[in-house]
């Protein structure tokens, strides 16, 4: 009888452990993650990227509600181990960061997309300049991202990272190039 009692109660905590690992996967198609809405609020759940489609992500609440937010809508998400921002509509991938600049590339193309207030349509959204897969610099003394690419790399390098003769020099003598913008940014994190 005691046997008994034992592997029904084995039994029965089995069956619990699977059913809430199982309801704490996420459904497909989302990945665990997080938002942080405008008021910096964040919300964790489960996220569906809508990049390319749409320059949205879907968020699945805990308690089962679903909504799909836009550039305009959050601040930032993140899911997979990748940090996301939104910026002028649009959102960015964080690829290097440090506390004096990080580097981000354009994952969305929000121009032409509908911005709602609530439910009212109240503009198109022109987004930001750059095409998607290009690179920007944001820095901790300015909040804009400044996009980088072959063409404008030494300008805009020499211009953002003024304060680090190290990082001028070596992309004004061409030791350092547009290829090299990752290790470019660590140096500047490094620069006292």
């Amino acid at each position: 009888m005691k046997h008994a009692l034992s592997l029904a109660l084995f039994s029965l905590s089995l069956l619990l452990i699977t059913t809430t690992s199982s309801n704490a996967q996420a459904p497909d198609g989302f990945k665990t993650g997080y938002i942080i809405l405008n008021d910096n609020t964040r919300l964790e759940g489960f996220v569906k990227e809508n990049f390319k489609s749409k320059a949205a992500v879907v968020f699945l609440a805990a308690d089962g509600k679903k909504a799909t937010y836009t550039g305009n809508d959050i601040k930032e998400t993140g899911f997979d181990g990748s940090t996301y921002i939104s910026y002028s509509s649009d959102f960015f991938k964080l690829v290097s960061s440090g506390p004096k600049a990080s580097l981000y590339q354009k994952v969305t193309d929000a121009s032409g997309q509908i911005i709602f207030n609530g439910s009212e349509a109240v503009g198109v959204s022109s987004g930001s300049e750059g095409a998607v897969k290009d690179f920007f610099i944001r820095t901790s003394k300015d909040n804009n991202l400044h996009l980088v690419t072959k063409k404008n790399f030494t300008d805009v390098v020499v211009s953002v990272c003024t304060d680090c003769p190290a990082v001028t020099e070596s992309v004004k003598n061409k030791t350092a190039g547009y290829e090299k913008l990752a290790e470019v940014i660590q140096l500047y994190n490094q620069c006292k």
